[in-house]
């Protein structure tokens, strides 16, 4: 009978190590699994951070852009004025061609990088888009005219067009042109 005691206290203690075993794997697995989802939160953490380091780098690149353009808009607007003030006797001069042909080159050269030019005369006005500085009589909310051009890089804005808008015709050109009607109608 001793030995079956013994053979009973040792299946007793197998059983026992047995069941502290698969306590011991469940505990493991569970450590496993909280581990596991810990690295693929940290593994999607990052993806995130990449995309947000690669947008956040996008959009330091367009500003630095943006505003080198806007520091070269006012080096065009004086080529412009130069242009349209060179006496007649030097118009067809090389020299002349040749600073128009460099002025031709940096302005192409913006626009391959996304520099528009602003459409203002004749357009209606848009406060979006355009800066009134003066009103004139013309067709009212119409602009009649640009002092200064406007641009936009790559969709937005960088600098408004300066223009003049019509108010409309004045008080005696309406009654001028009512008198007129009164006496054809």
């Amino acid at each position: 009978m001793a030995e079956s005691d013994e053979v009973v206290k040792a299946g007793i203690e197998q059983a026992e190590d047995i069941e502290a075993l698969q306590q011991t794997l469940v505990e493991e697995k569970e450590k496993a699994e909280k581990y596991l989802a810990n690295w693929q939160r940290c593994q999607a953490d990052f993806v995130n951070y990449k995309q947000r380091a690669e947008q956040e780098k996008g959009e330091i690149i367009e500003f630095v852009n943006s505003t080198l353009i806007c520091n070269l808009l006012p080096i065009m607007d004086d080529l412009e004025r130069a242009f349209a003030s060179v006496p007649a006797e030097l118009k067809e001069s090389n020299w002349t061609e040749g600073i128009r042909l460099i002025y031709n080159k940096l302005k192409a050269t913006l626009e391959a990088h996304g520099l528009t030019e602003i459409k203002a005369k004749g357009e209606p006005f848009d406060t979006r888009l355009h800066e009134a500085v003066m009103q004139q009589e013309g067709e009212e909310g119409m602009v009649i005219e640009e002092t200064q051009k406007g641009y936009k890089f790559k969709e937005k804005v960088v600098r408004p067009s300066l223009v003049i808008v019509g108010k409309g015709k004045g008080k005696e050109e309406q009654g001028k042109q009512l008198r007129r009607r009164n006496r054809n109608g």
